[in-house]
């Protein structure tokens, strides 16, 4: 149990360091946990994976405010991912038939139960390492400036002297190519 906690201390230390292979181990080890419940609060494949995408880019971009002292990293991650997937639910409550799960369901245990396999974990480990390194330098900036220091497209694009357009840009760029990894390793297209 101990080796768990240091293997995850571990995994938090690099990728505050910005090292993208942790974060492809830390895609392996918890992908499947993270996509099942996630699966399981808005019961679409297509839906969770994206959201699952964005899980991870949120941790990576949010790693520099996770401290060990207050907890463990699967249980701030499971938080992180949760909480995708409630604010996705919420901003469908004008079409509620699109999930079966309520808000409350997300506190039971039973959607912490993965059927992922160790090579379903390896082949998304490689893909989230991979997903990473196909990022330029500007897209990994903006992205890191959007979410690991919460400014603004305005605010980034007065600090990098670079138009509005040109930041939006880079950002949603940035985006698709995480996804088309995402797509490219589970094998599915849409």
């Amino acid at each position: 149990m101990k080796l768990v906690a240091t293997d995850d201390q571990e995994i938090a230390q690099r990728l505050k360091q910005r090292d993208a292979n942790a974060m492809a181990e830390l895609y392996d080890k918890y992908g499947g946990l993270l996509y099942s419940v996630i699966l399981r609060a808005v019961a679409n494949q297509a839906t969770a994976e994206d959201l699952l995408q964005e899980t991870f880019l949120r941790i990576w971009n949010r790693i520099h405010t996770f401290d060990v002292e207050r907890g463990r990293l699967e249980g701030w991650i499971v938080t992180i991912a949760r909480n995708r997937a409630i604010d996705y639910l919420r901003s469908l409550r004008s079409q509620p038939a699109e999930s079966g799960t309520t808000l409350e369901d997300l506190e039971h245990s039973g959607l912490f139960i993965t059927k992922e396999t160790e090579a379903d974990r390896l082949t998304r480990r490689k893909a989230v390492g991979a997903a990473l390194e196909r990022l330029n330098e500007e897209q990994r900036e903006v992205l890191e400036l959007t979410h690991f220091q919460g400014l603004t497209q305005t605010e980034i694009a007065e600090r990098l002297h670079k138009p509005l357009g040109t930041v939006k840009s880079l950002v949603r760029s940035a985006l698709k190519i995480l996804r088309t990894s995402a797509v490219e390793a589970g094998g599915t297209s849409r």
